[in-house]
This record gives structure tokens, sequence and C-alpha cells, in this order.
């Protein structure tokens, strides 16, 4: 069977949560790891792969998030050239110029936001909690989530990556966006997605009066245990607070 095919097929992913079956209806596969600490409000983290990598990428980082957290890590609709898996074709030619299929990208965007919807509601945590973190193409993928549909997350970790140009020129309500916030981190040494990309989408989101923590980093194209240390810091002081009586050990 062929793999585009094979992507195709609608899948039900399955797990077990407090002693339940639960069954997310979606076309894109993922895995979950589910909060140590249950709350009424529990957070939700997803994660987005670069180009050519998949939901097996970036998920041990997941273990060293806030332990009220659960966390999703998504596999991208595409096959990338060579192997993995892609959000949308894109080439890039030594971090001068790039090409990219935008159709793809507003795809893959509408397929996030159906999953979001319903992993809110099927492990019933909290919409008003979601954080994007994405790495280079995912990073890509994480503007443009926030800036199309900004109600429907929290907050944004965009890690070595750019803003497009249609993503720039998306007529966001930016009265819709005060509750927003960007964590955006690029390293300098980086010979993919070049350092003054990073630069360039604090600037345009700064312009737009939305909050931004921008960070850099001595490396190239990676992620570093201090970033991971500053990324926890982060989304530690961005959780919504909550009474002591509502926490429920697992």
């Amino acid at each position: 069977m062929k793999r585009a095919f094979f992507l195709s097929i609608l899948i039900f992913a399955v797990y077990r949560f407090n002693g339940q079956t639960l069954t997310i209806n979606t076309d894109l596969i993922y895995k979950v790891n589910l909060p140590l600490k249950k709350t009424d409000k529990t957070p939700v983290i997803i994660l987005l792969h670069g180009y050519g990598s998949n939901e097996e990428d970036l998920f041990d980082i997941s273990r060293s998030f806030d332990e009220r957290f659960i966390t999703f890590s998504l596999r991208a609709p595409y096959p990338a050239q060579g192997k993995g898996y892609s959000w949308f074709a894109f080439n890039f030619d030594s971090g001068k110029d790039y090409t990219y299929d935008y159709k793809q990208v507003k795809e893959s965007r509408n397929k996030i936001y159906s999953f979001i919807s319903q992993a809110c509601k099927t492990y019933k945590a909290d919409s008003n909690q979601v954080f994007i973190l994405g790495f280079s193409q995912g990073a890509i993928m994480a503007y443009e989530l926030a800036l199309v549909k900004p109600k429907k997350l929290k907050g944004i970790i965009a890690l070595s990556g750019l803003m497009l140009n249609e993503t720039k020129k998306i007529n966001t309500d930016y009265s819709k966006t005060s509750h927003l916030n960007f964590f955006i981190a690029h390293g300098n040494m980086d010979n993919v997605i070049a350092y003054h990309y990073g630069e360039e989408a604090t600037k345009s989101l700064q312009a737009r009066k939305i909050k931004v923590t921008f960070k850099s980093y001595e490396m190239p194209h990676s992620l570093t245990g201090k970033e991971l240390n500053d990324i926890k810091d982060w989304l530690k002081s961005n959780i919504a607070k909550e009474k002591k009586e509502n926490v429920k050990t697992n």
C-alpha cells in the first residue's frame, strides 16, 4: 500500500487514560504523553516536528514539561523527499531562498486545528490552554496556526523557524491576540534556517503588539539543554493558576 494512500485513511488512535479507553477521531498519526497530575484545567502542548522527521522526534522532551501538561506529538501528513514526513512541500537553498506549497500549508493547518478540538474534547483538556511547540518547519506551521486563529491558542514556542510571506499578510484581528504569547528561539550558527529569520519573525510580531520572548543560543539547527530549560520555565509561567483543591493525582 502506498504511503500517501495510507496517510489518507482515517485513523482512530486509542489510548488508556484514567482506566478508560479513549479514541481521537483524526487522520493524523500521533503519540501522547499523559499528565502525572490531572486537573480540571489540564493544559495541552502540541508538538510539530521538522521537515523529514516524524512524531518520535520531539516526543521525549515532553517528559521534562510541567507534570500537569498532556502532550501530543503529531506526524505531518505528507511524505518528505528521501525519508520522513513534512507539513508541506518545501525546498530550501542554503538559507538564502526557499519555495513551498502554500496550499499544503493550509491543509495541514486545518488538520491540526481539527486535532486540537478533538483532543481537548476527548481528554477533557482545557481548550483555553493550548500551546504549540514547533521546530523548523513545525515552527513555520506554529506561526501560521497562531495568526489565522489566535483565539484557539494560548502560546507558541517557535524553534529555529521562519514566518512565511503569506503568514505575514494574514489579516489577523489583533483585538483577539492580547492573551497570546510567543517564545521564539534560534541558534546563531544555524546553517539551515538562518538566524535573521528568527529576528524578523520577532520584530513582525512585536510590531503588532503581540507578546514575544526571543532567545538566541550558541548552536546550529538543533536544540540545547539550556534552551529546553528556558522553554520549561516559560511554559510554567504561562499556565493558568489553579486552586489546590482541583488537583487530582493519578
